[in-house]
């Protein structure tokens, strides 16, 4: 165990955590950082186009330049291994690690993002990685002049669909509520786009191949229909990495309950980004909030400290 008191541990990789530790340690903090990885879902993006700015920039070189900046100030890193509990005694945190390392601190900023969210449907685990895939940067390469789909037809699924049209020879992108939504722009080019193909009110039944996936099936209007192709990007959000504690009150779909301050249902503890129930799942936001919980968790330790 670790038995010297942090004043702040920031839990977490991209930019809400990146910028809580530069804003803790401009605000005088103690600031240890602890991240399995850096970069999070940014890695996983191809262009990144609406972050004030910067007029265009790929996702893993931004994700770059949050890590670059942040080590400017210095911050003291934990690196390689993720949170698995945290638990308070006497206005002390205690953070323990996958090899049970234990840090302590006043107070703790929980910026863990989310994961890519999944279909749970039949075949889904068994072709995973044997053509279902969950990043269209990731994989999509590897499916070049073939044909694909792409399951949804949110911010993820509309982004991944343009972004595969330059790669596949077709796109087909099933939406089950038969919208798509995300930023109109790109919903514009994906109905311009000669190569994607939509196909409303569909949802998947199941996944199918011999070792390696062939197609799948899907069911419109009360029937099922068969769709023929060797990739499946499942592009349907994610779900908050919130059940590392129960010191946060999460809502019923896990997001952590915040306040305006960022503040949790535990006094001391904060938590900002995508794990959160407030705020678009957009990179400014997360770095605005990761702003907020900082200073706020600044106030804290300085009244903890002067008690």
């Amino acid at each position: 165990m670790s038995e010297s008191v942090r004043d702040l541990i920031v839990i977490g990789g991209a930019s809400a955590a990146q910028s809580a530790a530069i804003y803790a340690v401009r605000s005088g903090m103690d600031v240890l950082v602890v991240a399995d990885e850096y970069g999070g879902q940014i890695n996983n993006t191809d262009v990144v186009e609406n972050y004030l700015g910067i007029k265009s920039i790929s996702g893993p070189e931004l994700a770059d330049r949050y890590l670059e900046h942040m080590r400017e100030y210095g911050v003291d890193e934990e690196v390689g291994q993720k949170a698995v509990d945290i638990q308070k005694e006497d206005n002390i945190f205690k953070v323990e690690l996958e090899d049970g390392t234990v840090f302590k601190s006043y107070s703790v900023i929980i910026a863990t993002g989310g994961s890519r969210r999944r279909l749970n449907v039949e075949g889904e685990e068994e072709y995973a990685n044997k053509g279902v895939a969950y990043c269209a940067v990731c994989d999509g390469p590897l499916y070049q002049g073939k044909e694909v789909a792409v399951i949804g037809g949110g911010y993820a699924g509309t982004e991944a669909a343009v972004y595969l049209s330059d790669i596949a020879e077709k796109v087909y992108m099933l939406s089950r509520s038969g919208k798509l939504k995300g930023e109109e722009i790109t919903i514009n080019e994906v109905l311009e786009t000669e190569n994607i193909e939509i196909i409303r009110g569909a949802t998947v039944d199941h996944f199918y191949g011999d070792q390696l996936l062939e197609g799948l099936k899907y069911e419109q209007e009360g029937e099922i229909k068969d769709l023929e192709v060797t990739g499946a990007f499942i592009e349907i959000g994610t779900v908050p990495n919130s059940d590392i504690t129960e010191l946060a009150e999460t809502n019923e779909s896990g997001y952590i309950k915040v306040g305006e301050n960022r503040k949790t249902s535990t006094d001391g503890l904060y938590a900002a980004g995508d794990v959160t129930d407030k705020g678009a799942q957009q990179l400014v936001v997360s770095a605005g909030q990761g702003c907020q919980a900082a200073l706020k968790a600044s106030e804290y330790v300085k009244e903890v400290k002067n008690r």
